[in-house]
């Protein structure tokens, strides 16, 4: 509220000392005007000396009080009362020297109460509207008791006192409303210094640095981290300068106009004893364009990477393992039952083991598959002769259970060992949890948008919804029997493509989307 407070009345001072010049400007003219012009407008004037002396004595109080009230900036509010009286007095007694209202003193009459109505708060520019009414009425009341000519100037003080009070009451309509602004504006300014103050700490206090540049590759942002990684004082992470003084090795490897944006770089400065890796990031904002450097330290970087690695390397050595000992504990078991069973059991034995085994052979070359990283060939595929052809060589025991839809010309970019594999395990899959219902699954393409869309739908009971954000995980699978790499190197090939694939919920069964690029031919 104090804040509130203080600038309220720094607004005021500050339109207090443009009213003030204001004021005296215009005395100044007026009385080099009525010096100049007297002698050929002499008739005009009631009272000549009259206004000559409130002229004289207005300038000398204008200036008077224009110096005050810049140089003691204390009790603005009393100090522009003052000011609005001597102002409603000079122009009551320069009304009554011209003996009666005219349109240029009117004029100023409204101005000075608009700016009480604006300056002050309402009972005093009330207080300041009332003394201008009684003194224009009643100065011309004892004039027209003196002079019976000057009755016909009381119509014209009454129209005058009338537009008087108009103007006081647009003056508080314009107050509220510059209130409501103001009050609305400070409450916006506090809020912003709060959100900035919050964004300045939170930069202080992370690892990673953040240095914006602008187009004449001056710093504008900076935090202690980049400060400290580019070997730079801290102080100037409050302040703007050029990036060439500070850090040179980093300006003289910048090629500013050619930096694009999510390229990245590795640098090491004689400043700093890092090695620093950089990401550049170009923003857009209104009217300029800047870059941000994220600035990480290399050697921290590389470790961390380091970790994760190895962390992976834990985590599939565990999930492998773990897949392996189901089947392999029961081959151990079957061997063992197999030595003292019957001819019929130790068959039963001998295809139990069998089926272990080539599960486990399953296994390791899923895995083999998902650490290749063979490198992706794409080509164009004309799906309309692909898929069939593709039903027809390796889904031929199953084909009559896919029920295809596909439209004309629809052509994509794939790898097309890649593409074979994704599908033959999407429809596997849906054939295996389909409904015993329903006699076929769904394979629909067709183009969305600049898109294809690839759906493999079946209608079983569909995934679960705890499910659902573990699909493409590895060894993730809801069957005993599964190892829970398919969907995800499904998954993986058509990253490899720049293509999607999703699982679209249905209200009956799941539906698999591979979405990617539609080629143009």
């Amino acid at each position: 509220m104090t804040q509130r407070s203080n600038h309220s009345e720094l607004n005021q001072y500050h339109l207090g000392i443009w009213y003030s010049a204001y004021r005296f400007i215009i005395s100044f003219c007026m009385l080099m005007i009525f010096l100049t012009t007297y002698s050929k407008l002499a008739t005009e004037y009631q009272y000549p000396r009259l206004y000559l002396y409130v002229m004289t004595v207005y300038v000398i109080l204008s200036s008077l009080q224009f110096f005050i009230i810049k140089k003691i900036p204390s009790s603005i509010s009393k100090q522009l009362v003052l000011i609005f009286f001597a102002d409603v007095t000079a122009l009551s007694l320069l009304t009554l020297a011209l003996d009666g209202p005219n349109l240029n003193l009117s004029l100023l009459f409204v101005i000075t109460i608009f700016a009480a109505s604006l300056l002050l708060n309402a009972q005093k520019a009330l207080v300041i509207t009332l003394v201008a009414v009684i003194s224009v009425i009643y100065q011309l009341f004892l004039g027209s008791i003196l002079d019976i000519a000057s009755l016909k100037n009381i119509g014209n003080s009454a129209l005058l006192a009338f537009l008087f009070f108009v103007v006081y009451g647009s003056g508080q309509i314009a107050v509220r409303r510059f209130q409501i602004l103001e009050n609305l504006n400070f409450s916006q300014s506090i809020e912003l210094n709060r959100l900035q103050n919050i964004n300045r700490y939170i930069l202080e206090q992370i690892d990673t640095g953040y240095l914006v540049l602008d187009e004449n590759c001056h710093v504008v942002l900076s935090n202690p981290a980049a400060c400290s990684l580019l070997g730079i004082p801290a102080s100037y992470s409050h302040d703007k300068y050029p990036l060439y003084k500070t850090q040179a090795d980093l300006f003289e490897l910048l090629k500013f106009e050619d930096l694009q944006n999510g390229e990245k770089f590795q640098f090491k400065s004689q400043q700093s004893r890092y090695y620093i890796h950089v990401h550049v990031q170009k923003l857009n904002v209104p009217q300029q364009t800047l870059t941000l450097l994220v600035l990480q330290d290399a050697e921290k970087l590389n470790q961390h990477v380091q970790q994760l690695k190895l962390a992976a390397l834990g985590q599939l050595s565990a999930s492998i393992a773990h897949e392996i000992r189901n089947p392999l504990a029961a081959i151990v078991q079957a061997n063992d039952l197999r030595t003292d069973s019957e001819p019929e059991q130790q068959q039963l034995l001998s295809t139990m083991i069998a089926k272990q085994a080539k599960r486990i052979d399953s296994i390791i070359q899923d895995t083999l598959n998902m650490v290749k990283n063979k490198e992706t060939h794409t080509v164009l595929l004309r799906l309309n002769q692909f898929i069939p052809q593709l039903i027809q060589e390796d889904l031929a025991d199953i084909r009559n259970k896919i029920q295809l839809n596909i439209q004309t010309d629809c052509c994509i970019y794939f790898d097309e060992a890649q593409l074979r594999q994704v599908l033959i395990n999407l429809i596997r899959n849906a054939i295996r949890h389909n409904d015993i219902d329903m006699p076929h699954i769904e394979v629909n393409i067709y183009p969305h948008e600049q898109k294809m869309w690839l759906d493999v739908r079946d209608f079983g009971q569909g995934v679960a919804i705890q499910h659902q954000a573990s699909l493409f995980q590895p060894f993730f699978s809801t069957e005993i029997t599964g190892t829970g790499l398919g969907l995800y190197l499904a998954h993986s090939f058509c990253e490899a493509n720049q293509a999607q694939l999703t699982y679209v919920e249905q209200q009956r069964g799941a539906c698999f989307r591979l979405s990617c690029q539609r080629a143009v031919l």
